[in-house]
């Protein structure tokens, strides 16, 4: 009776972390979209990062690149001081560059 209760709650977890299971699937995305390696996006785009976030930072070479992978890009901002969090650590900021930004297409 135990494990079927840890299943369950292991399941429930599971179930309920689609985070997880974006990152299970990374290999699966690059045969899938093989055909679309190094075509630049075209459509309106904002990037958004914090200044201290290791996935704006590690990446450095290519958010330089964003003028050619990202011919669309409308906007670009790093949020001095802020982290991985950026919509909770800074709401009131994210909320005015979303809301902004559709004025900006």
């Amino acid at each position: 009776m135990a494990r079927r209760v840890v299943q369950d709650a292991h399941v429930a977890v599971e179930a309920s972390c689609g985070t997880a299971a974006r990152y299970r699937n990374m290999d699966r995305d690059w045969e899938d979209l093989a055909a679309l390696d190094g075509a630049p996006v075209t459509q309106p785009s904002l990037f958004v990062g914090g200044g201290l976030d290791a996935s704006t930072t590690w990446p450095a070479g290519a958010i330089e690149a964003y003028p050619v992978t990202l011919p669309g890009l409308v906007s670009s901002h790093v949020l001095d001081g802020c982290g991985h969090w950026i919509q909770q650590e800074r709401p009131d900021e994210v909320n005015r560059l979303l809301t902004e930004w559709p004025a900006a297409l």
